[in-house]
C-alpha cells in the first residue's frame, strides 16, 4: 500500500532559499532506490518550517533503506536542517493520494490531533462535508487527501489541500461555510496549519 513520508523540521537558510538545490544529493540517492516514487520540498509561509514529502510504493520499501550501509548519512538530508524545533517524521496512508494537492501552487498542510474522547469516526463526517464543499469547480485539488499516521494511529492525522492560487484559497476560507467547518472541526481535533509551495525534487 502506498505511503507518504512527511518530514517536518526547522529549515536551514540554504533549504529556505532553494529546496531543490539543497536536496540535490538526496535526489541522486532516492531516484535510484527501489520503491521511491517522488520527493517534494518546501518552506511554510507562516514560519520557517521545512517540509519534505517522500512518496513510497510501500512502508516496507522505506524501511529497507535503513539496512543500507552508511544510513542515514547516505540520504543526503543533512543540509536541509537548521536550528529550532525538533524534527518530526510521520508515515501516512492516505485514503486518496495527496499528489494532486502537492502539485498545486499552494498547499495547505494540516496536522490534526484528536481531542480526548474523540475518534476517527468523529472526524470522518466533517471530512466528507469538507470534500463536498471545497472540491466543487476549480477551488481545490481533487480528491481531498487525508489519512492517519502510522506513528500515532487513531490519534494524529494529516490533511492536504491544494490550491491554484493563494487568492482562491483566501476566497474559500473567507466564506461562512468554511468558518463553520473549522469551528466544528476544532471541537474534534487540535489543528496545526501550514501553507507551502512545494517544489518537485524528482
Amino acid at each position: 500500500m502506498p505511503v507518504h513520508e512527511i518530514i517536518l523540521f526547522a529549515a536551514s537558510e540554504a533549504f529556505a532559499d532553494d529546496p531543490v538545490d539543497t536536496l540535490k544529493n538526496s535526489r541522486e540517492f532516492f531516484s535510484k532506490v527501489d520503491g521511491c516514487y517522488s520527493i517534494h520540498g518546501g518552506v511554510s509561509e507562516e514560519v520557517k518550517n521545512g517540509l519534505v514529502v517522500i512518496s513510497w510504493e510501500s512502508y516496507e520499501h522505506h524501511q529497507a533503506i535503513k539496512k543500507l550501509e552508511g544510513f542515514p548519512q547516505i540520504l543526503g538530508l543533512a543540509p536541509i536542517f537548521g536550528q529550532g524545533d525538533p524534527t518530526k517524521v510521520y508515515h501516512v496512508n492516505f485514503a486518496e493520494s495527496p499528489d494532486a494537492a502537492i502539485a498545486m501552487n499552494v498547499t495547505e498542510v494540516l496536522t490534526l490531533t484528536l481531542k480526548d474522547g474523540k475518534t476517527k469516526e468523529d472526524l470522518s463526517e466533517p471530512m466528507a462535508v469538507l470534500a463536498s464543499k471545497l472540491t466543487v469547480g476549480d477551488r481545490c485539488a481533487k480528491p481531498l487527501a487525508w489519512g492517519e499516521t502510522r506513528e500515532a494511529p487513531g490519534r494524529v492525522f494529516f490533511l492536504f489541500l491544494g490550491w491554484e492560487t493563494s487568492q482562491k484559497l483566501f476566497e474559500a476560507i473567507s466564506q461562512r461555510s468554511y468558518e463553520d467547518f473549522l469551528c466544528d472541526l476544532s471541537a474534534i481535533v487540535d489543528i496545526r496549519m501550514l501553507r507551502v509551495s512545494f517544489k518537485k525534487v524528482f
